[in-house]
């Protein structure tokens, strides 16, 4: 793991305190990790040649064809 320093106005700091400060970097660092996974993921589907929206549809009808038949079959 890496550190990085960064400098942050001495008003700040008084103003939201040092926690609150670190506790906006780390979700930030953790939104980026996830984005950059999603990224990475996407390029990795991309490159398999997959049909990512032919897929999902497919798997939503799936889904829909499969609630229909349990949830509703005496309604329809």
């Amino acid at each position: 793991m890496s550190v990085i320093q960064i400098d942050i106005d001495d008003t700040l700091i008084q103003s939201v305190g040092t926690t609150a400060i670190k506790t906006f970097i780390e979700q930030q660092v953790a939104i980026l990790r996830l984005q950059y996974q999603g990224e990475h993921i996407s390029h990795i589907i991309n490159e398999a040649g997959i049909d990512h929206d032919k897929e999902v549809s497919e798997a939503r009808q799936e889904a829909w064809d499969e609630y229909k038949s349990i949830h509703l079959r005496d309604l329809v």
